[in-house]
């Protein structure tokens, strides 16, 4: 099995978080996780006691539709990435997270996150740039699924998301582009044959 890695290799090689004392703060009060697929960290409309990072992992955000339908909002396979469910830390959460693979988490209670932020502006820089990655994401993602075709969509996956079309099931792709997994399921097919038709 493969070891885990420490909070400090994580901080430093991962968060690329140089200040020494933010380091052992998150060494002191932050804990590394083993996740199982399908663990569940946080629920729609349950306030956040954490804020958690992905270590290793695929992790997807998502929330009940007006039809009690399952929309997935977002996809993460990047160590060092919030797996946080909104912006607001505060408010409760807008949408469902679980773990799509066995992973591994970085977790750090919401008040002690607080605490640190308050008196480190490396950590403090260090979410503001996690919160424009994430709304960057999210309207990036947003302009792909409301303006591209459905290969557009796929190949737009494909670049954003490396690695992952082969680690998690085809219904949580589609679900996440706003395909069928039938329509999903011929575009690869089409792609494949594309490609073996150019080797």
């Amino acid at each position: 099995m493969k070891q885990m890695m420490d909070i400090q290799e994580f901080a430093v090689e991962i968060l690329g978080l140089k200040e020494k004392t933010a380091v052992e703060y998150l060494k002191e009060k932050g804990a590394m996780e083993p996740v199982k697929k399908r663990t569940k960290l946080f629920s729609e409309g349950v306030k956040p006691e954490y804020v958690i990072l992905n270590v290793e992992g695929v992790f997807r955000g998502y929330f009940i539709n007006e039809e009690d339908c399952e929309g997935t909002d977002c996809l993460v396979n990047t160590p060092g990435s919030s797996l946080m469910p909104g912006f607001d830390l505060d408010a409760p959460a807008p949408a469902s997270v679980e773990a799509l693979t066995a992973g591994c988490v970085f977790k750090l209670r919401l008040s002690d996150f607080k605490e640190l932020v308050k008196g480190s502006p490396a950590v403090g820089e260090l979410y503001r740039n996690e919160v424009q990655r994430a709304g960057q994401y999210h309207l990036d993602k947003s302009r792909v699924i409301s303006g591209c075709t459905a290969k557009m969509k796929y190949q737009w996956f494909l670049k954003t998301h490396p690695g992952m079309e082969n680690r998690i099931p085809d219904r949580h792709i589609a679900a996440f582009l706003r395909m069928s997994p039938v329509t999903l399921s011929q575009i690869k097919r089409r792609l494949r044959e594309k490609n073996e038709q150019e080797k």
